[in-house]
């Protein structure tokens, strides 16, 4: 026959094992309140834990997505506003030209307005968001246009300069240019001097931008265009029209010549204008479809989150009556411990 080994401290010690599982489910069964799921995924759910990581990644990709949407949509929102400033600006200074007479305002105040002009397309051409050029294509890092103001002389500046030595001999600011004649200026700017705003040279002189636009990925199955860059023509014909008004000598031209480079300069803004309406309107349609797969995936995101719920989620009501037992099933542990602890068997001797 064998016995058992009686003390008081057996007594005592025998509620321990019970009150740390109820300890252990108790601070499972809190954790639940609070996070809404279940303490331990993978126990609860078993074969369909899968389930749940497939839908928790999924939602995962739509977020990074929407995140990504974000920089897009900044990126749209500041060539949206630059091409407004570009385009306005252009407007007023082309309507500015066709309600007086520019030569009737004086030759010098056209001369300086083309000079502001671009100085200023140059500016909004160079303007970044998030630490990248806007008009600058995939070349983002690297300032599209160059300063035809530059000091020393650019080299947009000094191949303009070279062109007009070439063709009539003499420079922009030497008083014989006056003899240069209607159909000389005609030939000039219809020749050399368009040359140099060709694609060729405009990138070789002007322009660091990319020819390639930046495409994006802004839903799981499209891939936009969502930027443009200087190189475009409309942004190229500004850049000719303010020139010829600003730097090939209007103010000491005679009046023949004069009129040749305000009408060129007119036809040219003009057709730039509808150049820049064009590319405002391709970047508004993507801005559409940014706000519109932002949209589609939010739906995808709530029904990702209704599927989770359903695999993961507790009933608080239930979690809370598990809470209220187990806290009551250690408050009486405890008090059998304390009532233990009074006893001794030197009572029962």
């Amino acid at each position: 026959m064998k016995t058992s080994f009686i003390s008081t401290l057996n007594l005592w010690n025998s509620p321990r094992s019970a009150v740390n599982k109820l300890q252990a489910d108790l601070a499972k069964a809190n954790q639940e309140i609070v996070t809404g799921r279940h303490a331990d995924v993978g126990l609860a759910l078993g074969s369909r834990t899968g389930q749940a990581i497939t839908l928790r990644q999924e939602r995962a990709e739509l977020d990074a997505l929407i995140d990504s949407n974000g920089t897009v949509s900044l990126r749209l929102g500041g060539t949206k506003s630059a091409l407004d400033n570009i385009r306005t600006s252009a407007e007023s200074f082309l309507n500015s030209l066709l309600s007086v007479p520019p030569l009737e305002r004086g030759a010098k105040t056209v001369q300086d307005g083309a000079k502001i002009q671009l100085t200023a397309l140059v500016s909004e051409l160079n303007k970044s968001t998030g630490g990248q050029y806007i008009f600058a294509g995939t070349n983002t890092k690297q300032k599209p246009v160059t300063e035809y103001t530059d000091v020393p002389p650019s080299a947009t500046k000094a191949a303009v300069d070279a062109a007009f030595m070439a063709a009539f001999g003499v420079s922009q600011t030497d008083p014989a240019a006056f003899n240069i004649t209607a159909a000389q200026m005609d030939t000039f700017l219809n020749g050399a001097f368009a040359t140099l705003f060709d694609p060729v040279n405009w990138q070789g002189t002007w322009s660091s931008a990319s020819n390639q636009n930046i495409e994006s990925r802004i839903s799981a199955t499209e891939k936009i265009e969502t930027s443009t860059n200087a190189n475009q023509d409309a942004m190229r014909n500004l850049a000719m029209a303010y020139t010829m008004a600003a730097d090939l000598g209007l103010s000491g031209l005679r009046t023949e010549a004069q009129q040749v480079i305000v009408d060129k300069m007119i036809s040219t803004l003009g057709y730039a204008n509808n150049g820049v309406v064009d590319i405002q309107a391709q970047l508004g349609t993507a801005e559409k479809r940014v706000t519109e797969a932002n949209e589609r995936m939010g739906l995808q995101k709530n029904i990702l989150d209704q599927g989770v719920g359903r695999l993961e989620e507790v009933d608080p009501g239930e979690a809370k009556t598990r809470v209220d037992a187990l806290t009551t099933q250690i408050q009486m542990s405890y008090s059998l411990t304390s009532q233990l602890r009074q006893i001794s068997l030197i009572n029962y001797l």
